[in-house]
């Protein structure tokens, strides 16, 4: 085995010293020219954060604003207003037989899952569909039952 000389390796010691000592030099008019454009790059960056910033905080408070008006407004969380009693009573009975009955939810469901062209009175819920919702309300008109006895 071979012994180890600290001794033979001084000059990679010194060569690797001469790397650490002062870079070559920068003209003062080169680091200010680079120095301005980088801040006038930050510059710009930070006004463009600062828009969308305040176009954020615009739309957060108009969401603001519309949620509390639903909240706060009464009728405003029903755009579309459902048909009074009475004519809910009279456009439920789907088949005109002068009764709301499981019968006529029936005939709604059917035309629905047939795809069959449905008629626009039967939007009971006022929404602007026909859909199971409204067959969900024709059905719960049908079995409704207030103090025990049928309506």
């Amino acid at each position: 085995m071979t012994d180890f000389d600290p001794n033979q390796f001084d000059a990679l010691r010194t060569a690797l010293l001469d790397l650490q000592g002062p870079g070559p030099a920068v003209p003062r008019e080169l680091d200010d020219a680079i120095l301005s454009d980088a801040r006038r790059s930050f510059a710009a960056r930070r006004r463009k954060w600062v828009r969308v910033q305040r176009i954020g905080a615009g739309l957060a408070a108009a969401a603001l604003l519309a949620i509390a008006i639903r909240v706060l407004i009464p009728g405003a969380n029903s755009p579309v207003r459902p048909l009074q009693r009475p004519q809910l009573a009279q456009a439920a009975d789907i088949n005109r037989d002068g009764h709301i009955d499981i019968l006529d939810a029936f005939i709604v469901a059917r035309h629905i899952a047939r795809h069959d062209p449905l008629d626009p009175a039967w939007d009971l819920n006022g929404d602007g569909v026909v859909d199971q919702k409204d067959v969900d309300l024709i059905a719960h008109l049908a079995v409704r039952v207030e103090g025990g006895k049928p309506q």
